[in-house]
């Protein structure tokens, strides 16, 4: 197959005459922890060298949509801000409308990435652009060491990201590499920072246990056709949110599986309420559904990378989900299942989760300090004026964070660690962060007052057939040793459930349907095959499993 590089769009820098020559990157300018957001960028601007003006949207957790020309076939953008030793630059990579060809048509064509250098100063922001004639003169002094291709009149980078950085951090101050600055003039008015209304009486306590009687259930129905992930959050004494990972959509009216038109999206919701009768009421969202092109609920507005969903929890009146960015892994073996790799985390926040879920207004913020597999968010915990997470460490040990309730809005508020001397510090000091549990990495963490425990149920092993968890007097430790709780039917040899290459994942407690009188949690976990053809045909695969355990 010809591979085709779109090149910002047919071979045209943005902001430059055509045909001329180019320096163009294979390779982004960042990673996601790197992208910044710049304060009051949003809005019109105009160029008036070229008389035209260009807007800036942002999109996601940590970037923009750039957009110029006719508002039915705009030039559109993904332009990410970054900073290098202290400088600001801005990567520029061309998106490809949808109604360009099909995916496969629109998959050949592989984008590049244009740099520039930014000056900031009130209302004014400079772009310099980079230099071919020094990019060229380097190539021919430095052969053997330059990384590049030739394409058309562009001059192709082909460092990989981290190489890329590396080398704009040691050239950056070297006259000549950024050069003919074009000047943009914001036509918006200037937008004070929002502040933040804090009701300290109101945040500073623990949120309230919000009991259910009937069970969460998970009908293949309505085009919905199962998912993984089952975060569940109540939002009232009678409604609970089960957010979920990829999941199977098809059409209104389609029965099963096995019927054409399924597709799959990166996130869905199920509202759960609870019927007088003691019957669950359930219905599925996601957006544009039962359509062609169905979209998740959390959308990433990218290629890059998707969202799963993690966590969710309430604030007031706010729905927080915690969501990982989700993109593929490279170097990826034909056989390898998974197949994807965990760029990072957002944290979605939706002012009016009493509405249906097709309807949120979502805002996306970003949480840039954690990702795998140094620092992967597990089980969270509302407690008293903080929420505190879990933190795996290459899934071999586990230590905890926490940020104030206030702050949770302000990704720029730094999250404090507990610490060895057994304090809590401002930052994230991994050298200094005491191990709350040395073992694999964990989903829920709840306490059950009448025992005065805290419980945590484990993570399960790939292919292991067994439930775990561990307690604890007090959130910081001494936590159990693991505790088996129960054997999975489903990947047990000699049990009826049992289907060949099954494994099981992400079991959690429901606490909303904990019955404290004979102590018995409700947990769901997630069944899955990497066989397609044995998901079609059996619906208990890549469906939520729900069980009840006994506690001792």
């Amino acid at each position: 197959m010809n591979i085709k590089f779109l090149l910002c769009i047919c071979l045209f820098c943005i902001f430059s005459i055509a045909y001329s020559q180019k320096v163009l990157s294979l390779h982004p300018l960042f990673t996601e922890k790197d992208a910044v957001l710049i304060p009051n960028l949003e809005g019109k601007w105009n160029i008036p060298a070229f008389n035209m003006t260009i807007s800036f949207l942002k999109k996601g957790d940590n970037f923009y949509i750039l957009k110029y020309g006719s508002e039915k076939n705009p030039s559109t953008f993904e332009a990410v801000f970054v900073k290098i030793k202290n400088e600001l630059y801005l990567d520029l990579n061309g998106v490809m409308s949808h109604s360009i060809g099909d995916e496969d048509y629109r998959n050949t064509f592989l984008t590049t990435h244009s740099l520039y250098k930014i000056r900031l100063n009130k209302d004014t922001l400079q772009l310099y652009e980079t230099n071919y004639s020094w990019f060229f003169n380097y190539a021919i002094k430095n052969i053997m060491l330059f990384k590049y291709e030739w394409v058309k009149n562009a001059m192709l980078l082909t460092y990989n990201t981290d190489e890329l950085q590396s080398f704009i951090a040691k050239h950056n101050n070297e006259p000549g590499i950024f050069e003919n600055p074009l000047t943009l003039i914001s036509n918006h008015l200037d937008v004070t920072e929002k502040s933040k209304l804090i009701n300290h009486a109101s945040e500073a306590k623990s949120s309230t246990v919000i009991s259910q009687t009937c069970s969460p259930q998970f009908p293949l129905k309505d085009g919905w056709f199962g998912g993984d992930g089952d975060v569940s959050v109540p939002i009232n004494a009678t409604t609970t949110l089960f957010i979920f990972s990829d999941t199977w959509v098809g059409t209104k009216n389609q029965q099963s599986r096995m019927e054409p038109g399924m597709k799959m999206v990166s996130n869905s919701v199920a509202v759960e309420t609870c019927l007088p009768s003691g019957e669950t009421d359930v219905k599925y969202f996601w957006n544009n559904m039962h359509s062609e092109n169905p979209e998740p609920i959390f959308k990433s507005f990218t290629k890059r990378y998707k969202y799963w969903v993690s966590g969710a929890f309430m604030i007031n009146d706010n729905l927080y989900v915690l969501l990982e960015k989700v993109g593929t892994k490279l170097g990826a073996s034909p056989t390898e299942i998974f197949n994807f790799s965990l760029l990072g985390y957002t944290l979605a926040k939706i002012s009016n989760p009493a509405v249906v879920p097709d309807r949120w207004n979502i805002e996306y913020i970003p949480i840039p300090d954690f990702g795998n597999p140094s620092l992967g968010i597990g089980a969270h915990v509302k407690l008293e004026n903080y929420i505190y997470f879990f933190i795996s460490r290459h899934d071999k040990a586990q230590v905890l964070v926490r940020k104030q309730l206030d702050f949770i809005d302000i990704s720029e508020k730094p999250f404090e660690y507990f610490a060895l001397n057994k304090t809590w510090k401002e930052g994230l000091d991994t050298n200094d962060m005491d191990t709350i549990v040395n073992g694999f990495r964990n989903t829920t963490v709840n306490y059950h007052p009448e025992m005065k425990q805290w419980v945590m149920i484990c993570d399960i092993k790939f292919l292991d057939n067994k439930i775990k968890m561990r307690t604890a007097s007090a959130l910081t430790g001494p936590w159990s040793d693991e505790i088996d709780i129960y054997e999975i039917p489903e990947v047990t040899t000699g049990n009826s459930s049992y289907t060949e290459s099954n494994f099981c994942y992400l079991p959690r407690e429901c606490i909303q349907n904990y019955d404290s009188k004979k102590h018995v949690m409700l947990l769901t976990y997630d069944i899955n095959n990497p066989d397609f053809s044995k998901i079609n045909a059996n619906p208990k695969i890549y469906t939520p499993k729900v069980i009840r355990i006994q506690l001792n």
